[in-house]
């Protein structure tokens, strides 16, 4: 049994609870809708790797800005949208194939730009390394999805993660990018 300044107390305490509660759903709403996407073999976001760029432009309601030149042909060129700064998407014969993702993307194998290579290779023993083809002292470091159709490609050089990418094979793989 509560005493009546124990009463009081707590009816004053649930008062004040009760105007906080909605500010609180509030911002907790708004820290999951402005939550970065992640990236993963197949996926960032909304964008699915092997759809076509329409579809992708739609779902993301703008349309993308062209990067590069098609390289000399209409089949491969690169795009950025404004909502993910700093990443490049591959598009190949108008489908996207491949993001190239800046420094600051979280990506599902958790590899960040700058990480040790032994630190990649300890935490994910089933981490494909292979040599780089124009750095002698650098790898690239694979992660492959269950299905073997898309992975997560690190790029590395003097033992620290350079750049992280991820795509449908092999889109992924290729070092150039857009030839």
């Amino acid at each position: 049994m509560l005493l009546k300044g124990q009463q009081r107390c707590l009816t004053s305490a649930l008062e004040r609870m009760r105007h906080l509660l909605p500010a609180l759903c509030l911002c907790l709403l708004a820290v999951a809708c402005t939550q970065s996407p992640v990236l993963k073999s197949d996926s960032f976001g909304p964008i699915r790797f092997g759809q076509p760029l329409s579809k992708i432009e739609k779902a993301l309601g703008q349309k993308a800005i062209e990067v590069s030149s098609h390289s000399g042909s209409d089949s491969c060129w690169y795009v950025r949208f404004e909502t993910f700064p700093g990443s490049r998407f591959m598009v190949e014969n108008g489908i996207v194939t491949r993001m190239d993702a800046a420094p600051s993307v979280k990506n599902s194998a958790d590899i960040t730009v700058g990480e040790p290579m032994s630190s990649v290779t300890r935490r994910l023993p089933n981490i494909i390394v292979e040599p780089h083809k124009y750095d002698d002292s650098g790898h690239y470091l694979i992660l492959k999805s269950s299905d073997s159709k898309s992975a997560i490609v690190a790029e590395e050089s003097q033992g620290k993660v350079t750049d992280i990418r991820a795509g449908v094979i092999p889109s992924v793989q290729y070092v150039e990018g857009c030839l």
